[in-house]
């Protein structure tokens, strides 16, 4: 059986905060706002695997130490191509990028495909044709684990299943070599 994965950074603690970036911006006329259950921050997203590479992402994901961190979500941005408005961090954390880049890194070596072109966000709306103008606020995320989702489409939507869950460690890969 597919289905279509991602890991992500849960965002449910600032789930009521970006929901008031909502209503202030719908009022600029931005259409279909993403449902505050399904607020998340991808670190990866994969696509469509088929179920049996399940056991290999969790194990992907079990071997991965990164420790906690902060990001403070501070721009608007907007991809014109996909036609999302969001919301993320001027300037991402290195603690973020080292967990992409050594999660990118392990879903390679299984042969999956990985983009190289990260730009770290949440997605407030879908179908928004123009930026805002209004100035962002600075949101601060507290990051002590990512999940492993299923994006699941059914006739009231898309919903976001976690599968998985996993611990960001204090102590790095790289420190536990040593």
């Amino acid at each position: 059986m597919q289905r279509r994965l991602f890991f992500a950074l849960p965002a449910q603690s600032v789930a009521s905060a970006l929901h008031h970036c909502q209503q202030q911006l719908h009022e600029e006329g931005h259409r279909k706002p993403v449902n505050a259950n399904n607020f998340h921050l991808t670190l990866h997203f994969l696509g469509m695997q088929d179920e049996h590479i399940l056991p290999q992402l969790y194990q992907v994901a079990a071997e991965l130490r990164s420790p906690p961190f902060e990001l403070t979500l501070d721009q608007y941005g907007l991809f014109r191509h996909a036609h999302c408005l969001w919301l993320g961090p001027q300037h991402p954390a290195p603690p973020l990028l080292h967990l992409v880049n050594r999660l990118g890194e392990s879903l390679t070596q299984l042969g999956l495909p990985v983009s190289t072109d990260y730009r770290p966000h949440i997605t407030l709306f879908r179908n928004a044709r123009a930026m805002t103008q209004c100035p962002a606020p600075a949101l601060r995320l507290q990051v002590s684990e990512f999940i492993l989702y299923e994006s699941i489409s059914a006739a009231d939507g898309v919903w976001y299943k976690p599968l998985r869950r996993w611990p960001l460690l204090n102590q790095s890969v790289d420190e536990k070599q040593q």
